[in-house]
């Protein structure tokens, strides 16, 4: 599996099998131009949303006819199950719910939480799994902060967590910087773009978590 990150909360899952899922896609120059990156484009089998906020949420016209997922199924080999968190705070009164899904595929889980308010509770871990890669908003103000995913990284253990949704000098929205998450983790890995998943060998699988950085693709 190959995971490819384009800013904000977007990210392209691609299975060995070719299937291509793309996770919160934004709407090009969304709230009137606060969202400046360049938006993903390209064919997709699957678009799967948080919540229908104008940067979580578009279908464009290069995805071709992509399903949407909106709950737990299947989608050419990719399966896919969910739960559903608070929006903002408190508990989502202000911003209602999204939904987290949890992806597998090729004996990998990807969680992504969206734009969840709040860390999951143990139960809600529980139902999902251990993810193999976490994708982990960590800018505070309509998500978790810095300080609460941090804890929750910890609590949870995936193999690799991905932060997003951090501020961005081409998103016009007041969030935390990434480094106010990075400086309570540790020690962290660049990449560009994107990276491969293999699946991992449960019997050697230790619970150390590596922090992945993805610097945007600026192309598909």
């Amino acid at each position: 599996m190959k995971l490819r990150f384009f800013g904000h909360a977007c990210v392209l899952l691609e299975a060995e099998n070719g299937c291509r899922v793309i996770f919160d896609p934004f709407q090009p120059a969304a709230f009137g131009g606060r969202i400046a990156l360049e938006p993903f484009r390209g064919p997709v089998d699957a678009v799967v949303s948080s919540h229908r906020h104008l940067d979580h949420y578009h279908i464009d016209p290069s995805f071709g006819s992509p399903i949407l997922v909106e709950g737990p199924g299947q989608v050419r080999g990719v399966a896919f199950s969910c739960i559903q968190i608070p929006h903002g705070r408190p508990g989502g009164v202000d911003h209602g719910m999204v939904t987290v899904f949890r992806a597998t595929a090729d004996g990998v889980r990807v969680v992504h939480l969206g734009d969840a308010g709040r860390a999951p509770t143990q139960s809600e871990m529980d139902e999902l799994g251990r993810p193999d890669v976490l994708l982990a908003p960590v800018g505070g103000r309509f998500t978790m902060g810095p300080a609460e995913a941090a804890k929750m990284v910890r609590a949870w253990g995936p193999r690799i967590v991905v932060p997003i949704h951090y501020a961005d000098p081409l998103v016009r929205i007041d969030l935390e910087p990434l480094e106010s998450f990075l400086v309570l983790m540790g020690g962290h890995e660049e990449v560009e773009g994107g990276f491969d998943v293999l699946a991992a060998d449960d019997s050697t699988a230790t619970r150390t978590v590596v922090v992945r950085v993805l610097q945007p693709r600026r192309h598909t």
